[in-house]
């Protein structure tokens, strides 16, 4: 799995949120009786994670992830996960890597951090 890598480019803002993210993830779990269930994996690293979904009316009633992975795909799936809970499936799947990065503080991140970050963003485009 990914190993978490601080750049001192990195601000203490971006340390804070992986980092608390990471530690009390929200939305960890499994949902009984989702409408929609989908699993990606980082080839590269071995991070893997599971998004459970109950969709109703085109909107995402409730969320839950579980998986793996280093503290940046932990952190961005509990990240992603707030974001869009409650919101239109079409909203969950415009999300982008931009957006991610204002909700975590940053303007970029190394290239080798960026896919253990958007691997939630793989799931989102798999959504129906």
């Amino acid at each position: 799995m990914c190993s978490l890598e601080y750049d001192t480019a990195m601000s203490d803002l971006y340390q804070e949120i992986i980092l608390d993210h990471a530690q009390h993830p929200r939305n960890f779990g499994v949902l009984d009786n989702p409408t929609h269930t989908i699993r990606e994996l980082n080839a590269s690293c071995g991070d893997n994670i599971e998004f459970s979904f109950h969709i109703k009316d085109n909107i995402i009633q409730d969320i839950a992830w579980k998986g793996a992975g280093c503290a940046i795909s932990t952190a961005s799936s509990s990240i992603i996960s707030d974001l869009i809970k409650g919101r239109t499936v079409q909203y969950a799947k415009s999300l982008t890597q931009h957006e991610v990065f204002r909700e975590i503080g940053v303007s970029s991140i190394l290239p080798t951090r960026e896919k253990c970050l958007m691997l939630p963003l793989r799931v989102l485009r798999s959504l129906p």
